[in-house]
C-alpha cells in the first residue's frame, strides 16, 4: 500500500528496552501513530490499534460509514482509500492536549486529489482514548466540505 507516495513498510512496535516494554504515555501513542501514517507503515498503524476498537469519522467524511470497530476495519475502509485517491495525503498534527487516557489533537489534513488535481487543506481536531497502550478510542471532527470540495 503506498501513503504519502511512499510504500508501507513495517516497523517495530511497541519498543522494547532489552527485554522489558517500554510503557508510552497517551500523547506519545498518539504522536506514534500519527508519525506511522506519515512513513506510509501500515503494520505499526495496526500494532497501536486495540484490538477492541471504537473508530468514527465524521459524518459527512467521504469515507464515512458508521464506527468501526476493528484495526482491518480503519485499514480498508480508510488508509487503502486514502492511499487511492490522494496524492502526499497527510494528517499533520501540531499540537496536543492530553488527560489521564484521553488525547486531543489539532492539526489539518492536506493532499492533492488523484482525480480532480484539486489541494487539500481541512483543519481538524481528533479525540483519541489510549487503552493499555493501544488506541481503543478515535472520533474525528473537521470540515466535511473543505474535504468534499477537492473530490470528484
Amino acid at each position: 500500500m503506498m501513503v504519502r507516495g511512499q510504500r508501507l513498510e513495517p516497523a517495530a512496535v511497541p519498543q522494547f528496552q532489552g527485554e522489558r516494554e517500554i510503557k508510552m504515555s497517551s500523547i506519545e501513542v498518539v504522536q506514534n501513530f500519527y508519525n506511522a501514517i506519515k512513513r506510509g507503515d501500515a503494520p505499526a498503524v495496526v500494532a497501536l490499534l486495540s484490538e477492541d476498537l471504537s473508530w468514527t469519522e465524521a459524518e459527512g467524511f467521504p469515507y464515512f460509514s458508521g464506527t468501526w470497530r476493528s484495526p482491518q476495519e480503519v485499514v480498508g475502509k480508510l488508509l487503502v482509500p486514502l492511499s487511492t485517491d490522494w496524492d502526499d495525503f497527510g494528517a499533520d498534527a501540531d499540537s496536543f492536549v492530553s488527560e489521564a487516557d484521553r488525547v486531543v489533537a489539532f492539526g489539518a489534513y492536506r493532499g492533492v486529489n488523484r482525480a480532480t488535481g484539486r489541494k487539500l487543506h481541512a483543519p481538524f481536531a481528533h479525540l483519541w482514548r489510549v487503552t493499555d497502550g493501544r488506541i481503543s478510542s478515535f472520533v474525528q471532527y473537521t470540515d466535511t466540505v473543505l474535504v468534499r470540495k477537492a473530490m470528484p
